[in-house]
């Protein structure tokens, strides 16, 4: 049975990989339209996302430019480990987000005997104890804890949806 870091780990690739594809999408787009074909090989997605959205402004809706601007915005967040802030992408891009319930807990300098007295009181959720990562502050472990965040409220799957849906919306232009 694979760990919880490596079931994440996999949701994690097949987001990012999902974002890639976006990416790939928008720089095919501009490549084929001559007048966007400069922007394809700009170092940043942000230039060839603005001249899409400029190029094709009466083929799309408000709905549509939003749900192409934020998952740009989601990709970065995606590929950077900033989970919490994709979290934040996803709502703004209308997915019904909910929190993982992943604790943390600083164990730091106790006792063997100490650390199964604190986990036994994290498991029963004794006040005090631990924090839910969702609601921590910045600090150590706050990216292993939002990777398992992440997983288990299932945000990296919703990623993958919204690159889809994004990637369609990139794949109706191209037959424009």
């Amino acid at each position: 049975m694979p760990s919880p870091r490596v079931i994440f780990e996999h949701q994690y690739r097949e987001a990012a990989a999902e974002g890639a594809i976006y990416e790939l999408r928008m720089r095919l787009l501009a490549d084929k339209v001559p007048e966007l074909r400069s922007a394809a090989y700009g170092k940043r997605l942000k230039g060839v996302e603005e001249r899409i959205l400029t190029h094709f402004a009466n083929a799309l809706s408000e709905d549509e430019k939003n749900a192409l601007r934020l998952s740009l915005e989601l990709r970065n967040k995606i590929l950077h480990c900033d989970f919490s802030a994709a979290r934040d992408r996803l709502e703004r891009l209308g997915e019904r987000t909910q929190r993982g319930n992943v604790k943390k807990a600083d164990i730091r300098g106790l006792s063997g005997a100490q650390m199964a007295e604190k986990i036994a009181s994290v498991i029963g959720e004794s006040p005090g104890t631990f924090e839910y990562v969702a609601d921590s502050e910045a600090g150590a472990g706050r990216v292993f804890g939002w990777l398992l965040e992440a997983g288990q409220s299932g945000d990296f799957t919703r990623a993958v949806c919204a690159f889809t849906r994004a990637a369609a919306i990139v794949g109706r232009l191209a037959m424009l």
